[in-house]
Formats: C-alpha cells, structure tokens, sequence
C-alpha cells in the first residue's frame, strides 16, 4: 500500500514537472534569401539553455517554467538578433528572419582592422570586459583571435568586435560561457564606456567533489551584495532583511571662488547624500505578479552590510579603506522610464540604468551568475 501510495505521489510530481515545462520552437532564414540557416545558436541570453537549429533552420527550446527572456539567436556572417520573449505558455511557429553583417563589422572581418590591436589594448578589453575581480583570475578567453580593434583617432573612440562568439572559461565559478558581443565602445575623450552581449552558460565538470564544492562556495559568496541579489531583494520588497540600505544622493552646483574661468567662478557638481533611508517600495511597485518596476530621480547610493568590498578594488582607490561594507551607485539617464525587475533577477531596458562605484567594477562576466542561480539556505 505504501509503494502504491509512494508511486501515486511520483506521478504527480512529475505531472505537475511537465505541466509546468514550456516550450519556444520555431524556424531561422535568411531575411534576403528567405533559405534556411542551419546551426545557428538559439538560446536564451543569461541562462544555459540554448540549441542548434537543425538543417532545415528549426530549433526548439524547452523552459522549466514561465518568465520572460531575451532570445537570440546567434550565426557567423549574420548579426546577433536578439527579442524579448514573454513565455506563460508554448511559443510556436516563430520566424526568425537573420540580416548579414553590418557593413563595419564586415570590413573588419576581412582585414580592416589594427593588426596589432590585442598587443595594444588586449589587456584593456579583459579588464572592461572579464574584469579585474578575484574571479577573474581564473577566467581565460579561449579565442582571443577572434577580437578585433579598430580605433578613431577622429572620434578617439576605440572599438572591439568579435568575428564568433567569444569562449569563455570560468574556472573560478565552474562555467563555460559562449559570449555573443554586440558592442564594445570606450570613448576617451567623454570617458565613458559601454558594452553589450549575451552569454550562454553551460556547466563545468568537476574534477572531484572538492572542486565542486569549492564552486558553489565561489557562486555563493559572489552572489552576495551583486546587483542580481539586490534586483532580487527588490522585486520581493526585502532590502532591508537582505541586508541592504538605499540612500538618495543629489548632485548639486556650487562656485569655486578661487577657480575662474574667464573671471566668472568655475562651477563643479558635488554630490550631496540625503542621510534617510528609503524603503524598497519607496522605488519599487507591481506591475503585475511576475514584474516590480523600478523608477527613481537623481542617484541611489546601494549599501550590502554583510560584506567587505574587496581588496583589489580597494587599492584602487583613495576613499575607502580595507573593511569598508560594498558601496555601489545606480542611475537612470531618464527618471521619466520604467525598469521592469523580474523575480529571478533579471531587468530590462538595461541601457537606460547605470551602475557606478563598486559595481561598475564587480559587474563583469567572472561574476556573472545564470538567471537559474538559487541561492542556498
């Protein structure tokens, strides 16, 4: 009677498990052409699941549940298309319709490019890219051949493109990411830089269970006080039990008098912090049940109290010190947006919030965690 009752249970645990499965199929072509592209990679970006399209150019990907994504789709020769998807139940039938390269991107597969351009700034695109975290010292770029560089000297503006999808190992977190960069732009004279892409995750084999658990102590502790835990803690109302503090900070215009230019006083903005701290819902409301939008004026100061920011950024700077809590800034070009925050972490509109301070530093690929992450009581 028991077994019986045992296997009754089973049964529905695994019906419950298939009901609960969801699926996106559909086809890749050419959009001029309109044949079909096979082996493209379809996968949805910050997760580890991904397919092939087969030789008639279908795919088909299955989902553990409902959420929203980005799909993309990625092919040598093509531009990576990339769409946001809604999955509550099974997408069927989509026709993904790929465009060649841009005209840039395909003078620079064929030679129009600095052929010295990793000796000068391979480095550089490992730090903004990879980054300069503990992490990273375990992470390797696998084919690095396939970065190239162009730099304006009009513009000073450097520019870095891949010619496939970058291979990326991290043995720190115990992954393989397939990275498909879109953009990479330094711009020297505004100083300010930005990166875009879509990575693919896949699981390391470990070489014994020291190994593995090593990773999952590595994930745990970068998860902690990273912008998915705070993303998290945010759709849930659960700042301040997480452990965070949000604080506004305002940038406000003020006269060097001893400072002219052209006899008038050289204004500068300092930033001045409203020592009050909000609340999440203060930032945060429902949009529905699987979205809380986030939509703030001037800057948010972010604080983790449960740790230490680390010494390799510290020696970097002159105003912290050793033990200092993370300190992290965000903000929103346009206060006028909404960002939609999903319960896995995940947001959208990502161009139109910045990260600064701590997380500008933190935020790199050998931090980076798989939307599927759960963090472990």
């Amino acid at each position: 009677m028991l077994k019986k009752i045992l296997l009754i249970v089973l049964w529905i645990a695994f019906a419950q498990l298939v009901q609960a499965q969801r699926t996106i199929s559909g086809k890749i072509i050419d959009v001029n052409t309109k044949q079909a592209l096979a082996s493209a990679s379809v996968f949805l970006a910050n997760t580890s699941v991904g397919t092939n399209a087969n030789s008639a150019g279908e795919f088909k990907l299955e989902i553990a549940g409902p959420g929203r994504f980005n799909l993309v789709v990625a092919l040598i020769g093509y531009e990576t298309y990339a769409t946001e998807v809604s999955v509550q139940e099974n997408i069927t039938g989509i026709k993904i319709e790929l465009k060649p390269q841009v005209a840039e991107l395909a003078e620079v597969v064929v030679g129009n490019y600095d052929k010295n351009g990793w000796e000068k700034w391979g480095e550089f695109f490992m730090e903004m890219l990879i980054g300069n975290t503990p992490n990273a010292l375990n992470c390797k770029l696998l084919n690095k051949e396939a970065v190239k560089f162009t730099f304006s000297k009009k513009e000073n503006i450097l520019r870095a493109f891949a010619t496939e999808p970058l291979r990326i190992e991290n043995n720190a977190l115990g992954f393989d990411l397939t990275y498909s960069l879109t953009q990479f732009e330094h711009n020297y004279k505004t100083r300010i830089f930005y990166y875009q892409g879509y990575p693919l995750f896949s699981e390391k084999k470990p070489r014994n269970n020291r190994q593995y658990q090593k990773w999952i102590s590595n994930r745990k502790e970068t998860y902690k006080g990273s912008l998915m835990h705070f993303m998290r803690s945010l759709f849930r109302n659960k700042i301040i039990e997480e452990g965070f503090e949000i604080k506004k900070i305002i940038k406000q215009k003020t006269s060097s008098a001893s400072i002219k230019i052209n006899g008038l006083p050289l204004e500068e903005e300092i930033d001045v912090l409203i020592d009050k701290p909000l609340t999440g819902d203060s930032i945060a409301f429902a949009i529905d049940d699987n979205t809380a939008g986030l939509q703030f004026k001037d800057y948010l100061q972010i604080v983790y109290k449960n740790k230490v920011m680390s010494p390799l950024y510290v020696r970097t700077k002159r105003n912290i010190a050793l033990g200092d809590p993370i300190t992290a800034k965000l903000f929103m070009p346009d206060a006028t947006k909404t960002l939609s925050v999903l319960a896995n972490g995940s947001y959208f509109f990502g161009r139109d919030i910045l990260t600064l301070d701590y997380w500008a530093w933190s935020e790199k690929l050998s931090n980076l965690l798989p939307l599927e992450y759960r963090y472990p009581q």
